[in-house]
């Protein structure tokens, strides 16, 4: 087996052993929310909605248009931006669970349009120049180079074409007692380093995509960490039953640990594809 294939396996194995309780904990998704505006939401659920749209918006979608979701999970976040804004959407996940669950959600929603493949972000099913726009939420911190996943995106991109993304940024050095916090979450979730703004922006200029806004809204997303930990822990029987206690704790535990960790931000960048 080779050390790409290992890897997928592995991510393949962890999505299969969290993804009924991630869901469960985040109100149908798994992302967190963005828990600000005039009207400040109460559950996470929208939370999640705000966040989802929140990306959606910077893709200044039009109807019609076809858009990849990279790193779908179980589809929700995919099915609300094809009928909020009327576009032929795509979700592509490692995970066969999660397309199994995002194909149901699709059959429940009505939604017949919506397509749902098995996928790798670092080897995307899809001819050159397939999608008017690709956007990923939470998914790309999963890859050890950023810059392999922007490789395959700007792939598919037409040209002219517009993506964003979320992730995690760096907006400063880390304590030694944060170090542990985040070294944690990485390795729990199989995550990639942590970059810096300008790493990132380095990364997607490197592939030929032009950085166009990136903001970090880690302080309207922080809520999420303490209120996922809490659905978490009140799930335990019912959906973390599988998990010994070790691993369970050491998970939820270090999610709601990240909620301290101001040295970290979360960035929503996007980017386009030269003309």
């Amino acid at each position: 087996m080779t050390e790409t294939a290992s890897a997928s396996d592995r991510m393949v194995e962890l999505y299969n052993r969290v993804t009924d309780l991630m869901v469960h904990a985040e109100g149908g998704y798994m992302h967190g929310g963005y828990w600000a505006g005039p009207d400040v939401p109460t559950t996470v659920e929208e939370a999640g909605d705000r966040l989802t749209d929140y990306v959606s918006e910077r893709l200044r979608l039009a109807p019609g248009e076809r858009v990849l979701d990279v790193g779908s999970g179980n589809g929700k976040a995919t099915l609300r931006i094809a009928a909020r804004h009327g576009v032929r959407a795509t979700g592509v996940s490692i995970n066969p669970y999660q397309v199994g669950l995002s194909r149901q959600l699709a059959e429940k929603e009505g939604d017949e349009a919506t397509e749902f493949r098995i996928g790798d972000m670092l080897a995307l099913p899809f001819p050159d120049g397939s999608f008017d726009a690709c956007y990923a939420i939470e998914s790309i911190c999963h890859a050890l180079e950023r810059a392999d996943v922007f490789t395959e995106i700007a792939r598919v991109l037409r040209p002219g074409g517009r993506v964003t993304v979320t992730d995690f940024v760096l907006r400063r050095p880390l304590s030694d007692a944060s170090r542990t916090i985040v070294d944690t979450a990485n390795d729990n979730f199989q995550q990639g380093p942590v970059l810096t703004r300008e790493a990132y922006e380095d990364c997607m200029r490197s592939v030929g995509l032009e950085v166009v806004e990136f903001l970090d809204i880690g302080d309207e997303v922080r809520p999420s960490y303490e209120a996922v930990a809490a659905k978490m822990r009140a799930a335990r029987d019912e959906l973390g039953s599988h998990m010994d206690d070790e691993a369970f704790h050491r998970m939820v535990d270090g999610i709601d640990r990240m909620g301290s960790v101001e040295e970290v931000g979360y960035s929503v960048v996007t980017a386009r594809k030269p003309a």
